[in-house]
């Protein structure tokens, strides 16, 4: 099959040291979900980072201290972008007996919908964010499997 190009350009920029991402696999997931929410935009960055650095960002932006899973920026005329924290993606996969792969994608597609007008402030918000992931996981699992995306860990903490 082939696929007509989407006109999207994902940059992938991992900023962390305890995670071998696989970063053209998860180019291709983002795409994916980009794809199911029916989004066109230009360009969408996601920069892989560790509590530290996502503390500070979260400081700067939100004026919140201390880390956060995810901040979501959308910049307008089709720029955006994502900033993981992969200490919260580890954390997460232990807590939810989870890979870090699955809570990876779990985070990208959070993000996503998060630039799509959806939010998780009130309990129907967070109800229809809820379905609306595991809709989008559901398709990505079933495209990708999501098997290499994180092939090591490089350091323990």
């Amino acid at each position: 099959m082939i696929r007509e190009p989407t006109g999207v350009k994902v940059a992938v920029s991992n900023r962390q040291r305890r995670l071998k991402i696989n970063a053209s696999l998860l180019a291709r997931i983002v795409e994916r979900a980009l794809e199911f929410v029916h989004d066109d935009r230009a360009e969408l960055g996601i920069v892989l980072v560790d509590d530290d650095g996502i503390a500070k960002l979260n400081a700067q932006y939100h004026s919140t201290q201390g880390p956060t899973d995810i901040l979501s920026f959308d910049y307008g005329e089709g720029q955006g972008e994502l900033i993981i924290s992969m200490d919260h993606v580890i954390a997460q996969a232990r807590r939810f007996r989870s890979t870090p792969s699955r809570e990876l994608v779990l985070y990208v597609v959070h993000g996503i919908l998060h630039l799509h007008g959806h939010n998780d402030l009130t309990p129907p918000q967070r109800r229809r964010m809820r379905i609306a992931e595991q809709q989008m996981m559901s398709h990505l699992r079933k495209i990708f499997g999501l098997k290499g995306l994180i092939s090591q860990r490089i350091s323990e903490r």
